[in-house]
């Protein structure tokens, strides 16, 4: 007897008003079949929860609860009577619901959960399921061995010269680098600059034994969210370029040589730069050093070396990682030459995989993982490169669950998580409108493109259309742009405390620690109520909160003045209302959220005032673009059907769990999606 299955693609951010034009358009072809097949609303949309963010929208698609219920409330935690405390949201741990996988591994079912970025760590000990943690490679990348670089190679440039990336307080365009927030701990009190920025850097391992990842709330005052979303994050090398001499094999006599550092400089690596037949020069390689004859990879100019397998060796280890790099400009005469390189993979960390063993054996079959590449964005040299290495990212991701789906036959759910979207709209969605930027029509290619690259993904899921498998493609949320010109005046933030509205209205008083570096800290003793998050503020209760200075007696006329004032507040540029509505804990409740991790109130801006997404309510649309959620099903149980009835991300898993057979997980709150059954 065949074994029923059911795939659920999370293609995050993605947008269902930009794929029903692009399907029209023909530029989507595999998506397009799954529309005409299968069954979605006219729109191909769905609700989505409250905030219209990462964790909290891939949790409720996870187990079919609303954020209160599940308790995953924004990009990260704040939980009641731990004011100024951020805990980091990309931990199964903190979901406080049962896993639609759960409730499969319960009836004996194997599940595979490839890049899902709140499957990990494994919560069920001896679990048949496998799990390939979604943050060790997308946002977290936790198993980079090395950051990407940018290498200029220049015969004027006389000694090696290394700028390394600066450490993003901001996590403005939904991605926390693993300097930034791997094994976070609490820092001490006299690490002013530590605390102020809210991270401390450990290691890179995280598992089951590792404590869940908290932190001081990072503070914003001046920044812009855009700018951190928006500047690239990457290593820059500048080497200079010689005559080649002394090599221990025969190289060119026109050859030319530099020198690629890496291993935090513990390690060098030789370049030669050659020239064709024609005496122009093309070509870029890599060695281990002057007397290794074979390279350890090379690309000639707009190409892409293979894999190359390298070693880092300190004292106290040895390392195997893997990197490519991807030539950029060589001048024909060999006088200057630039190059990318991407991450480096750290081959020998297989903590993200479940089970251990596992991580070698992928390696093996399928090889490493492309990370994200950032570096000249908004040119069009970094818009090729980000491109690239998204398609290379997902052609393992397909590759690695095919050879899941044949190690384990006996599979019955798939969930798989594809962030490039979502970044992709925050780095170009902004510039991707008439009058935006000069180049806003190459913008708003690069975004479409990056569609482009899912869909070849999703076809190469359609091939598991067997009679027995339904496939559902779905979408956390998607992203708007900001009218030309406007801007978030400063209420909001995904990881921390944004505090220049709520200073202007009077409610928080900041002190600098330094002003210059951005660091600032709330004081308390001041303080009534602070912005927390994407979308809440916090009261200072007394004998609740740890500094607290309001009396219980003052609370509830102190929320309504807060909600008056963020009402009447209007936007210093244009002068114009920001905020869209805003709810007490009770009221809240009626759109899902309340209980601990929520704050005294809830606020959504206005589409020209928001972050792309995160504080603005699904459906609502500005420019072209949407902030709903994608919904299309498609296979076996499945009939090819308009549905006219509204569908929400909380009755994605008990349909699922309908067509597959199992029970749905404990106290799951959505319903099934009969208009769209065959029987």
């Amino acid at each position: 007897m065949s074994l029923k299955r059911a795939m659920l693609l999370g293609l995050d951010g993605a947008d269902p008003v930009i794929i029903k034009r692009m399907i029209a358009e023909g530029r989507l072809p595999n998506m397009k079949k799954v529309m005409e097949q299968g069954a979605h609303t006219e729109n191909l949309d769905m609700m989505g929860v409250f905030p219209t963010v990462t964790p909290p929208n891939w949790t409720t698609l996870a187990t079919g609860n609303y954020p209160k219920t599940h308790g995953i409330t924004c990009f990260t935690n704040e939980t009641i009577g731990r004011l100024g405390t951020t805990e980091w949201n990309w931990d199964s741990r903190r979901i406080d619901s049962e896993l639609i996988w759960e409730a499969f591994e319960d009836e004996g079912k194997r599940c595979i959960m490839l890049n899902y970025c709140q499957a990990w760590p494994n919560r069920v000990k001896g679990s048949k399921n496998i799990i390939v943690d979604g943050t060790g490679m997308v946002p977290f990348l936790r198993s980079s061995a090395e950051f990407q670089k940018y290498v200029y190679l220049d015969e004027s440039i006389e000694e090696i010269k290394e700028i390394p990336h600066s450490v993003r307080k901001s996590s403005g365009d939904c991605v926390v680098y693993g300097d930034q927030a791997e094994k976070t701990t609490k820092v001490s009190g006299d690490d002013l600059e530590s605390q102020a920025s809210g991270y401390h850097f450990q290691s890179s391992e995280f598992d089951e034994s590792t404590p869940m990842l908290e932190t001081p709330s990072y503070v914003m005052v001046n920044e812009s969210v855009e700018e951190a979303a928006n500047s690239d994050v990457i290593d820059r090398l500048y080497s200079p370029l010689k005559d080649a001499k002394n090599w221990a094999f025969d190289v060119p006599n026109d050859a030319k040589e530099g020198v690629y550092v890496l291993n935090s400089g513990l390690s060098r690596r030789p370049i030669l730069l050659t020239a064709n037949a024609n005496g122009i020069y093309d070509t870029i390689a890599l060695y281990k050093n002057k007397r290794t004859e074979a390279p350890l990879g090379k690309a000639k100019i707009g190409e892409w070396s293979e894999w190359i397998y390298d070693i880092f060796e300190d004292e106290d280890e040895v390392k195997h990682i893997a990197y490519k790099i991807r030539v950029v400009d060589i001048a024909s005469d060999g006088s200057n030459a630039s190059f990318y390189v991407s991450h480096a993979i750290n081959l020998d960390n297989h903590t993200y995989f479940y089970p251990q063993e596992l991580g070698k054996e992928i390696f093996d079959a399928v090889g490493p993982m492309m990370y994200f590449g950032t570096f000249y964005r908004h040119t069009d040299i970094g818009d090729k490169v980000v491109l690239e290495t998204w398609a290379q990212n997902h052609q393992w991701q397909a590759e690695a669950a095919k050879y899941l789906f044949n190690k384990y036959e006996d599979w019955q759910l798939f969930y798989i998580h594809l962030h490039s979207i979502d970044l992709m709209n925050h780095w170009y969605i902004n510039q991707a409108i008439p009058g935006s930027h000069p180049d806003w029509e190459r913008h708003r290619d690069a975004i479409e493109k990056i569609y482009e690259i899912n869909d070849r993904f999703i076809g190469e899921m359609l091939d598991y259309l067997d009679g027995n498998t339904s496939i559902f493609i779905v979408s956390d949320h998607a992203a708007t742009p900001r009218s030309v010109g406007y801007d978030n005046p400063g209420i909001g933030e995904l990881s921390g405390i944004n505090a220049k509205v709520m200073m202007e209205l009077g409610y928080t008083k900041v002190n600098a620690i330094d002003a210059d570096k951005g660091l600032w800290e709330i004081d308390w003793s001041q303080t009534k109520a602070v912005n927390s998050r994407t979308s809440y503020i916090y009261i200072n209760l007394k004998g609740r909160e740890p500094n607290g200075i309001v009396e219980p007696e003052d609370y509830d006329a102190l929320v309504q003045q807060i909600i008056s004032d963020l009402y009447a507040y209007r936007d210093p540029v244009h002068g114009e209302r920001v905020v869209s509505f805003a709810m007490t804990r009770e009221e809240m409740d009626c759109v899902g959220l309340g209980g601990p991790h929520c704050g005294d109130i809830f606020f959504q801006m206005r589409p020209d005032f928001q972050f792309e997404h995160a504080n603005c309510p699904n459906k609502v649309t500005n420019h072209g673009y949407s902030v709903g959620c994608v919904c299309m099903m498609v296979g076996a149980g499945i009939k090819a059907e308009t549905i006219s009835r509204p569908i929400r991300n909380v009755d994605i898993v008990p349909t699922i769990c309908h067509l597959v057979g199992n029970r749905p997980p404990q106290n799951v709150e959505g319903g099934i999606i009969y208009q769209a059954l065959a029987e």
